[in-house]
């Protein structure tokens, strides 16, 4: 069954740093080396912005001066990433991901999280649907990630610290305080200064902390200490920070005011389908499977739902879809399923899985088909099912015929 729209999982994608994969991919010799790539830092020294799992063993980190990191690792090789290349590397990863859903926030550039709320009509189960990202995101890597699936931020990427390349980890549904019970506090993304505290009482994992009240934390710590309840218990912010960028081929309407009910958004549908429609058809493709994405502002109706504004399902058809008249039916379907959970103030459709538009005698008169052997292919069916005698061929008179149309063109049955 479809994962409801109030249940939070996400699906935290962990892989190489990019500058990393464009250096592998240039140097695959190097493969299993120690390897350092630097670029230029905020203050416009030369710090490392990638290094190999040879590197990291010996203490260097992303971020690190560039001669502390020669210190660590001496017999490093020492490239230079291209920024270039890697905003494009990084651009395609993300789009890769949008396909998959639209809740995306990209992280540092070895890392990605991915809402797995809405309907998938091609991926019911919830791994199913997290190992499709993960596939997405290697056809744009060209590594495979791993990717954890947890009720929280840090739940699902510590799941994702277990899972190895291309596999995902589960945290079970209200599993998430016994899965995260071993794990050591120095892993939490909390002050150093509050993990050395922690260690000092003895506190080590957090199972550990788990047994103290938030109470009791909060007066030793302050606000770290409420954060840290939270995260010990997979509670922590699930809330996607997501990464916006127009589809390949997407409308997108921003309504006038907040339209609380689905009904009311339905009058709307066909001029959507219109406008994609007609982006298809710029484009000369036929969509495979379309997405209505329900963006809202405001508070939720429900406390449950504080981290998610946006309600977004998929449909695909069994023939891809490419006029305004095949859209509507499964555009309809959509806003007959679509439960927005704030007030609606912008309405998205994309469309995806695109494919050459289905060859139909309409468009073959329209100009949409042009290539011979496709008209000729079609000529032949009506050969077949009506005679010979229904389509006839039309050929210039050879000579001089001048330009009586009657002396000009020869008709033919072959």
């Amino acid at each position: 069954m479809s994962q409801p729209n109030n249940r939070v999982r996400l699906a935290c994608l962990t892989f190489p740093n990019l500058a990393l994969v464009l250096a592998l991919r240039v140097h695959p010799e190097l493969s299993g080396e120690p390897v350092l790539v630097g670029g230029q830092g905020p203050a416009g020294r030369q710090v490392v912005v990638a290094a190999s799992p040879s590197a990291w063993a010996q203490g260097v980190r992303p971020g690190q001066d560039w001669r502390r990191a020669e210190v660590l690792c001496p017999l490093a090789v020492k490239l230079t990433a291209d920024p270039a290349a890697v905003a494009e590397l990084r651009r395609n990863a993300r789009l890769a991901l949008a396909s998959c859903s639209p809740l995306v926030e990209w992280g540092d550039d070895a890392s990605a999280y991915v809402d797995l709320a809405g309907s998938d009509p091609l991926r019911s189960e919830e791994g199913s649907r997290a190992g499709h990202c993960g596939r997405s995101l290697q056809e744009a890597l060209g590594v495979t990630p791993s990717v954890g699936v947890g009720p929280s931020r840090f739940s699902a990427w510590a799941a994702a610290q277990l899972a190895a390349p291309g596999r995902v980890h589960l945290v079970p549904e209200g599993k998430a305080a016994e899965f995260l019970a071993t794990w050591p506090v120095t892993a939490l993304p909390i002050p150093p200064a509050v993990a050395e505290r922690l260690i000092q009482f003895g506190l080590r994992t957090c199972g550990d902390c788990a047994s103290i009240t938030m109470v009791d934390l909060q007066r030793q710590f302050g606000p770290d200490g409420i954060l840290l309840h939270r995260l010990c218990r997979g509670l922590d912010s699930a809330r996607i920070d997501p990464w916006r960028e127009p589809p390949p081929c997407g409308v997108r309407r921003v309504l006038a005011g907040g339209v609380e009910d689905s009904e009311s958004l339905r009058f709307g549908a066909a001029e959507l389908a219109r406008g994609l429609a007609q982006e298809l058809s710029r484009q000369g493709r036929a969509a495979g499977r379309i997405r209505l994405v329900l963006r809202g502002e405001g508070e939720p109706k429900q406390p449950a739902q504080t981290d998610r504004q946006v309600w977004w399902g998929e449909v695909a058809p069994p023939t891809p879809m490419a006029t305004a008249d095949e859209l509507m039916r499964p555009l309809l379907s959509l806003f007959g399923r679509a439960r927005p959970l704030t007030p609606v103030t912008v309405v998205e459709l994309e469309a995806f899985d695109l494919v050459a538009p289905p060859v139909s005698q309409v468009g073959l008169w329209q100009g949409r088909a042009v290539d011979r052997e496709v008209v000729q292919r079609a000529v032949d069916r009506l050969h077949d099912r009506f005679g010979r005698g229904l389509v006839w061929r039309v050929e210039v008179r050879p000579g001089h015929p001048g330009d009586v149309p009657e002396e000009r063109f020869v008709w033919s049955s072959r």
